[in-house]
This record gives C-alpha cells, sequence and structure tokens, in this order.
C-alpha cells in the first residue's frame, strides 16, 4: 500500500513538474454565452482570449491568472469553482451498466464466483481510472471546465453552494428580461 501511494505521489509531482514548466497549458470547455454552442479554448494565457467562433471574445489579464491557476471564471468571472475528475459521466454509466449485465448473466448461468470476479474486475477498473485520471475546476454558475490547471486549495463540490447557484438559475429563467 505505501509503495502505491509513493508511487501516485511521484506521479503527481511529475505533472507538477509539466505544469510549472510550460509543458501543459490550461484550457476551457465552455458553452459560448453568445451562441450557446460548446466551445474549447486552446492557451490560456495572460494577453490570450477564450474565444468561440461566434464572434464572442473574453481577454485574459493578469488578473484573471495565478501562475497556472485562474482566480476565477474565465468564461463569467464567478469566484466560485469546484475540482472534479476529468471524466465523462456517459462513460461512466456505461462502465457500470456493462459491468452488472456481465455479473447478472453469470449469475443467472449460476456462476456467481464468475460473477463475483467480474464485480471485482470492474471495481479495479474504477480504482485505476480514479488514481490516474486528471482534475479540472468547473465553474457553479456556467459549468465551464478549466483544465490542466494548479488546484492548489480548491475543494470539492459544495452542495449548499451548488444549489445556491441552481436556484439563482431558476430565478433567471422566469424573471422575463428586460
Amino acid at each position: 500500500d505505501r509503495h502505491c501511494l509513493r508511487e501516485r505521489g511521484r506521479v503527481a509531482a511529475a505533472l507538477a513538474g509539466l505544469v510549472r514548466t510550460g509543458e501543459f497549458r490550461m484550457h476551457v470547455t465552455f458553452r459560448c454565452p453568445k451562441c450557446d454552442q460548446s466551445q474549447r479554448s486552446g492557451d490560456c494565457q495572460v494577453g490570450g482570449a477564450v474565444e468561440c467562433n461566434c464572434g464572442w471574445k473574453q481577454p485574459i489579464t493578469e488578473a484573471d491568472l495565478t501562475g497556472n491557476a485562474p482566480n476565477h471564471c474565465l468564461i463569467c468571472g464567478t469566484m466560485d469553482l469546484w475540482r472534479q475528475k476529468d471524466f465523462p459521466p456517459a462513460l461512466g454509466l456505461v462502465c457500470v451498466a456493462t459491468g452488472a449485465i456481465s455479473a447478472l448473466t453469470a449469475w443467472a448461468y449460476y456462476r456467481p464466483v464468475v460473477a463475483l470476479l467480474i464485480l471485482m474486475g470492474f471495481a479495479v477498473l474504477d480504482m485505476l481510472l480514479y488514481v490516474f485520471m486528471s482534475d479540472v475546476l468547473v465553474c457553479y454558475r456556467c459549468r465551464a471546465r478549466h483544465g490542466q490547471v494548479d488546484l492548489a486549495g480548491r475543494e470539492a463540490y459544495d452542495h449548499e453552494l451548488g444549489e445556491r447557484y441552481r436556484q439563482e438559475e431558476i430565478r433567471m429563467r422566469s424573471t422575463p428580461q428586460r
């Protein structure tokens, strides 16, 4: 167990070194506020901009970044960002469904050992994905995903804060625009 944790620490340190030396460049995946199309920015650095093909553009200034971490959402300006694994939820659902169906099929053919091995195999796969998948910062308000950033001091999802932003979105949709 100690060896695994030590190796994970070495991998994290190597990745942090790549971030510090500039091998990785921060990018943002977002829905354009103007045309509502999903976009992915290129390098996000001071003097550059996050932009969409429709012409929407948000310049990046020194006040927006501290090192390789955004001080706030680069799309909407919200200060509240949470840390999340960069893993597509649909792929996770497919893995769970495949494991469940495979294990139930083995169980139906009176192969309980095979069913348990299938479940354990998918548990190991889940653990490996969790260990090796990178994290991103996600904006509570606009759900923009800031990838390849310094995550020091960032917290996981806060349900109370998430509910506050969800209620704000509901109020904004129900209030007529002027």
